[in-house]
């Protein structure tokens, strides 16, 4: 399938909605000519001078990672600075760079990819937050719905987890007065009842205003009854972590498992042979799930990394921890992106980065 690098950006923030990131993540397409057609991708973790030349030997016009070529605004593109000299260099080689980061981290593939690399299944999701949501509400006579949810789902309204053109639509009567110079869709000039429906959607937070005006290019009314509204809802699947229980085993017993399955050393914290029966899993840096993890009543918590203190505050919780690098338990989510892509492209056309860890302990 032949597209063009915008279509391979919009293509996977479908999949991958951009709201779902962080409010301080940068996601969808961070560098590069949306124009530019695409042959060949080339799916990584980190989006790095490396990475970008390795995509370019390989033929290869996009560069989809998971990690963001950079985190902080940019407000100057300048080759001895580290983040413009990965936006010089992916120019230079017309090497556009896509990344999905805790977007692909909430997504349902996205947070048990670690569980699965690591031989379990049927896990549910950690995250236990809210999400603010923009509200559309838009009040119009009885048969236009249909048009209206049309509109507000083009302009990204709708989407909620897994399920896209979520809409509710409620019967009532609207009642208005016209006065001299108006020209109503509905009835004279007389006051006047009519048949209405209210119909709502959701919209990432701040896009209400750009959904609200598409459903007002549609409206039949000249005066419509539109309004935006700032809701939270609890995250349902589209959660950061996941959460189950495996076959009873020890925190020793499960650290060599983890070990073996992502064939790295892991650093434990915890008795060796503490119970375990329950395990939540985190990609890369997972101590803000902590909180969560206990609550789910979990044994140990297995992830990247932790902060040393926040380690100490689990373990005084009663959660064990199983360190095994960022690099290692967030590779999984590449193998997410390259199958993803292969849906877009085609799998001839996505070469996979072979995975690399940039860390050893002593001895080894």
């Amino acid at each position: 399938m032949t597209v063009c690098v915008g279509e391979l950006a919009a293509m996977l923030a479908r999949r991958f909605p951009l709201s779902w990131a962080e409010p301080w993540d940068r996601v969808g397409l961070r560098i590069g000519d949306p124009d530019q057609p695409v042959e060949r991708v080339y799916v990584a973790l980190d989006a790095t001078i490396a990475s970008i030349r390795e995509a370019a030997r390989s033929g290869c016009q996009v560069l989809v990672t998971h990690h963001p070529p950079f985190l902080a605004d940019v407000s100057a593109i300048v080759a001895d600075d580290p983040a413009g000299a990965i936006v010089a260099e992916a120019l230079r080689l017309g090497v556009a760079v896509i990344s999905e980061h805790t977007n692909l981290d909430r997504s349902p593939e996205g947070r048990v990819a670690l569980a699965r690399a690591c031989g379990f299944t049927g896990m549910e999701p950690l995250e236990q937050g809210t999400e603010e949501l923009d509200l559309v509400t838009v009040y119009a006579p009885e048969g236009s719905e249909g048009r209206i949810i049309d509109a507000m789902a083009a302009a990204g309204a709708g989407r909620i987890g897994m399920y896209e053109r979520c809409s509710f639509s409620a019967p009532g009567i609207g009642t208005f007065t016209p006065l001299p110079g108006s020209s109503p869709a509905v009835g004279g000039h007389e006051a006047t009842a009519a048949a209405e429906v209210r119909v709502e959607m959701v919209a990432p937070r701040g896009d209400g205003g750009r959904v609200a005006c598409a459903a007002r290019a549609v409206h039949p009314y000249e005066e419509p009854l539109i309004t935006v509204t700032r809701v939270t809802r609890p995250r349902a699947q589209a959660s950061l972590g996941a959460v189950g229980d495996i076959p009873a085993t020890t925190l020793d017993g499960l650290a060599a498992v983890v070990a073996k399955r992502l064939g790295v050393p892991v650093r434990i914290w915890g008795e060796a042979g503490d119970p375990v029966r329950r395990v939540a899993f985190a990609n890369g840096s997972g101590g803000s799930l902590i909180g969560a993890a206990c609550a789910a009543g979990a044994d140990v918590l297995v992830l990247g990394e932790v902060r040393y203190h926040d380690a100490l505050a689990a373990l005084e919780s009663g959660l064990r921890i199983l360190e095994a690098g960022h690099d290692a338990t967030e590779y999984p989510l590449v193998g997410v992106l390259a199958s993803v892509v292969e849906t877009i492209v085609g799998a001839q056309a996505v070469v996979q980065e072979p995975r690399s860890i940039r860390w050893r302990v002593t001895g080894s």
